[in-house]
């Protein structure tokens, strides 16, 4: 599956900051992912190559600059939005820091413990409130 177009933005963000031009940029992606351009990069394809650019110099936007932003927001303390079960995109995203943060499981649920006291969040709210950490 190709990546969206806010990983493609990423990309040629970090083109820019990285002041590379065209000709450089294609090779890169071609040498490191094998893609001729940006839209045939698949999730694989595109982690080779913001790493490439990590190694590069390119800081990022966020501190796991190929992770997008997560769609979620604050839940305000009584919204009964907060008690809702716990989302496929939340469980992706929680996943995605487990693996960065190379944590197996017993690590991940003593944090879940001593953050939310509980070894597995079941809420929005306590996702959130877990991960945001």
């Amino acid at each position: 599956m190709v990546i969206g177009r806010k990983k493609k933005a990423l990309l040629h963000i970090a083109k820019e900051k990285l002041h590379l031009d065209e000709e450089t940029y294609r090779q890169i992606l071609k040498g490191v992912a094998g893609a001729e351009s940006s839209t045939e990069l698949n999730r694989e394809g595109f982690e080779k190559v913001m790493k490439r650019f990590q190694e590069m110099g390119f800081k990022g936007l966020l501190p796991y600059a190929y992770q997008p932003v997560p769609k979620g927001r604050l839940i305000p303390p009584d919204s009964p939005q907060g008690f809702e079960s716990v989302t496929p995109s939340q469980k992706s995203f929680i996943s995605y820091l487990l693996e960065n943060l190379n944590w197996d499981e017993g690590h991940y649920h003593a944090f879940c413990r001593r953050i939310i006291k509980k070894p597995d969040p079941l809420t929005k709210r306590e996702v959130r409130r877990s991960s945001s950490v």
